[in-house]
């Protein structure tokens, strides 16, 4: 179980927006519950991890994010903040050490749920809202040309399950829900880090739709053509694959990947 439980019971978590976990309105909120004293299981294996290629390291982050660690004993925006801690350094020491068994981080359980989509632009009446379209593997994804001349791939997000904030421009917001991203086109990757493009700790506003089912929707994350890309024809045809990581409140990230074929033409709106 890999969602925050704090004292008493008191954190409620995957709820559609704050307004709902006020009044207790969200039918589909649940509480979440951990494997420890108050700790995450994501947190346990990081206290192993740690103590297994630190030692000394590893009983300072017992006595912060271990079972009975002070990481529980505040409030749900300080325990959020050591859940997320440990989420990103197990999985960094599993890339770092992958022969180490206690660094494992596989099978990290998250009720978290979101996929990618595009963002579908008309293209006779550029004034008319994108609408979601869900992107299969292998499908193509538009280049499109925005209104200020600039060229992108509009991803969109659909997911559930996930506190969201009740304001979804609420920026500073510690509940805002921020990916991190990378997307690669053969040949094209010019970018930094090696990539075509690149996004860290972007802040993604989510609205709930009215489908019954709790959907969450961030209609599109425009990623940039960049400009050392001389000729953006040369883009189309191309394979691609984007890769997303959805850092939600209280919860390790939700992880997906998708290839993708850029469409053979550019669409103009």
């Amino acid at each position: 179980m890999a969602g925050i439980a704090c004292l008493a019971g008191a954190c409620e978590l995957r709820v559609h927006n704050e307004s709902e976990t006020a009044s207790g309105s969200d039918t589909s909120s649940t509480s979440a519950t951990t494997d420890g004293d108050g700790a995450p299981e994501v947190c346990l294996r990081y206290v192993a991890c740690l103590k297994e290629i630190d030692a000394e390291a590893g009983a300072e982050a017992e006595a912060t994010h271990g079972a009975n660690g002070s990481c529980w004993s505040g409030d749900e925006t300080a325990a959020a903040d050591c859940l997320a801690l440990c989420d990103a350094q197990l999985r960094n020491y599993a890339k770092a050490f992958p022969d180490v068994a206690a660094c494992e981080d596989e099978g990290i359980v998250s009720d978290v749920e979101f996929e990618i989509g595009q963002a579908v632009f008309d293209p006779v009446d550029p004034f008319l809202p994108p609408v979601y379209k869900s992107l299969e593997p292998g499908a193509t994804l538009p280049v499109v040309r925005g209104g200020q001349g600039l060229l992108m791939l509009p991803f969109g997000l659909r997911g559930k399950n996930f506190v969201i904030t009740e304001d979804p421009n609420d920026w500073d917001n510690p509940k805002m829900p921020r990916v991190d991203m990378w997307v690669d086109i053969d040949g094209h990757n010019v970018g930094f880090g090696g990539h075509f493009a690149r996004l860290n700790n972007y802040s993604v506003g989510f609205y709930p739709l009215d489908d019954g089912m709790g959907t969450l929707e961030h209609m599109y994350i425009a990623i940039i053509v960049p400009d050392a890309i001389a000729d953006p024809q040369t883009l189309t045809g191309q394979p691609g694959k984007v890769h997303i990581e959805l850092n939600t409140f209280g919860e390790p990230a939700s992880i997906q990947e998708l290839e993708f074929v850029v469409a053979p033409q550019i669409q103009e709106y």
